[in-house]
């Protein structure tokens, strides 16, 4: 089944510690592999937070933003690329520093992958939290919060949260409502992600077989009618040709999605 999408901008660098390969190579790959948009998307730089194995320090800023830049020139007329971040949203904190480096132009959008909230100064993984109800609460509320902050280009792995809520509970039901009804009030698209389907090597026909993407938050994602982008995820430039495409477009067919064929990046005030 053919790709119907030219586009990825959920990709990472070596720089958070847990991808591999230059920059170079995943715009290669990406080209390669027929994209015709590429954005890179490492986990956002934070001022003063040093989280070895999950981002880089904030003093590699400049050299990401001119390592990119160099490959826009490079690949001119051949693939578009742009420089932007995965984030978390974290309320106050970071808010202006998020802002600025868009209105700046320093980088030119934010995809909103919520992996973690704000605790005593320091990012803390919903998921180390026992209570696994007060998690997804916590998760749902600040996803909804960084939608209508107005930064976010795309929601990132909307559910993210099945990793490790492990329950098709009422509470995870009601919490894909949410995120879908206010992705759709706010015309944010939800991606789907294809990280897990090359972990999980799921094949064939299995289209439902992954914790994410996770096919009952997925119907009513449809049944609500958002717009749907898909992320590859890249953390390895090979993972451009070993995604399996064909997947997610039958994902994407079973489960009625509305696939938006082209990016915008929202304009900042």
């Amino acid at each position: 089944m053919e790709r119907t999408w030219n586009y990825n901008i959920h990709s990472h660098t070596s720089r958070c510690q847990h991808a591999y390969g230059s920059d170079e190579e995943y715009a290669e790959h990406c080209h390669n592999a027929g994209f015709s948009v590429m954005g890179f998307s490492d986990h956002i730089f934070l001022p003063g937070i040093h989280q070895k194995g999950m981002r880089g320090d904030y003093s590699l800023l400049d050299e990401y933003v001119e390592s990119v830049s160099s490959l826009k020139k490079k690949y001119e007329g051949k693939m578009e690329i742009h420089v932007g971040f995965e984030a978390e949203w974290y309320g106050d904190y970071f808010h202006s520093y998020y802002y600025n480096l868009l209105k700046s132009k320093k980088i030119e959008y934010l995809i909103l992958g919520q992996h973690a909230f704000m605790l005593n100064g320091f990012p803390t993984f919903y998921a180390s939290l026992a209570d696994h109800e007060m998690a997804l609460n916590m998760y749902t509320n600040d996803l909804i919060a960084g939608m209508r902050s107005g930064l976010f280009t795309y929601v990132c792995h909307p559910d993210l949260y099945v990793a490790w809520h492990h329950e098709w509970t009422k509470q995870g039901e009601e919490a894909a409502w949410k995120i879908a009804k206010e992705a759709k009030a706010l015309n944010i698209p939800l991606e789907v992600n294809m990280a897990p389907s090359r972990w999980k090597g799921v094949k064939g026909d299995d289209v439902d077989g992954l914790y994410y993407p996770y096919a009952p938050f997925w119907e009513i994602v449809s049944e609500v009618g958002c717009d749907v982008v898909v992320g590859v995820d890249a953390h390895d430039p090979s993972n451009y040709e070993d995604s399996d495409y064909a997947w997610v477009m039958r994902f994407i067919e079973k489960h009625h999605l509305k696939l938006v064929k082209n990016i915008t990046f929202p304009t900042i005030k």
